[in-house]
């Protein structure tokens, strides 16, 4: 799988236009059951040295069903992510960053072309071929009983985030962030565009530069999850994530990053689904004085413990 996906990252990558340095791509799980709790942003391990602006799109596309024991899932959906961020540097090591989602779930429209994009790079199709096209269905149920049950289209308002980075550490080759985060209820949680709960999380980001082509960067979160509107017996309130990754420069302004995304179980249940997930993301990133902007495809590397593949793409300009 990962050499199918280097191949296509590489293929993107030539037919873009602009990549960068050691940051992250801000890819989180866009299960729709996760929607809204804040628990894997990937942030800098650096603070901002300008005024930062981004916008984001991301889709995520998940076709499965899962029976363990007397709990069923059935997830078989489209989720939209519009994102906006924006980054202040206050001082010489403090950073303020606040995200603004737009989310929608739908059934979608990529269905097909899904199939065929596993096919061409020999991944899991799974049971696609013989589920209805562009279906919503998402429906969790325990013991024949449903408690999650949604097949209408909604979209909205995200949760919104406020991030506080401090810079501990800095030096020639390296760098290092605390953040603090806290995450507001500003979603809807029974339409899967939030949690329905206000979340904080710590998280220590570094990065490490090796050499003109080599950068390094990782990111460890522990998160506190208040009591959710959806699924609440069986949410957990604290969950860990973390991330890994590297950036190769292919010119001085193109770089392939390659990343790694895992988090633990946001519910105590024995859906794989609903489980720990990790997630493998590689794709292009170009850069100039004041604009970047990368494309991403994210595979669930565990099959079946996130969506079955997300695109992500994102523009940002400094000022």
């Amino acid at each position: 799988m990962g050499i199918k996906l280097f191949s296509a990252g590489l293929i993107v990558s030539g037919c873009l236009p602009i990549a960068s340095y050691a940051e992250p791509f801000t890819v989180r799980d866009l299960n729709p059951l996760l929607s809204g709790f804040e628990f894997s942003t990937p942030l800098s391990g650096t603070n901002a040295r300008q005024n930062i602006v981004d916008l984001s799109y991301a889709i995520s596309n998940i076709t499965l069903d899962q029976q363990p024991g007397n709990e069923h899932l059935i997830a078989d959906a489209e989720l939209r992510r519009w994102q906006l961020t924006t980054s202040h540097p206050l001082g010489p090591n403090w950073t303020i960053q606040i995200d603004l989602p737009y989310q929608s779930i739908s059934g979608g429209s990529l269905d097909t072309f899904i199939e065929h994009f596993h096919s061409t790079f020999n991944l899991p199709n799974g049971n696609r071929a013989s589920w209805p096209h562009n279906r919503l269905l998402v429906d969790y149920s325990v013991a024949d009983q449903s408690l999650f049950h949604l097949t209408n289209a909604h979209a909205g308002i995200g949760d919104t985030a406020i991030h506080a980075g401090w810079r501990f550490a800095s030096s020639t080759s390296q760098s290092a962030m605390l953040w603090f985060t806290a995450k507001m209820p500003t979603g809807n949680a029974k339409s899967l565009t939030g949690s329905g709960t206000t979340d904080a999380t710590i998280s220590l980001a570094a990065q490490q530069h090796l050499s003109n082509d080599i950068n390094f960067f990782e990111q460890l979160t522990l998160s506190w999850l208040g009591n959710g509107a959806r699924l609440s017996d069986e949410q957990k309130h604290s969950v860990w994530s973390c991330m890994t990754g590297l950036s190769w420069s292919l010119t001085h302004s193109i770089d392939t990053t390659f990343q790694l995304n895992s988090h633990s179980a946001i519910y105590a249940s024995n859906v794989r689904m609903l489980g720990n997930a990790t997630q493998f993301t590689i794709g292009p990133r170009y850069h100039s004085a004041q604009w970047q902007a990368w494309l991403a495809i994210t595979e669930d590397i565990v099959v079946d413990t996130a969506p079955d593949v997300q695109f992500q793409f994102s523009v940002s300009h400094s000022f």
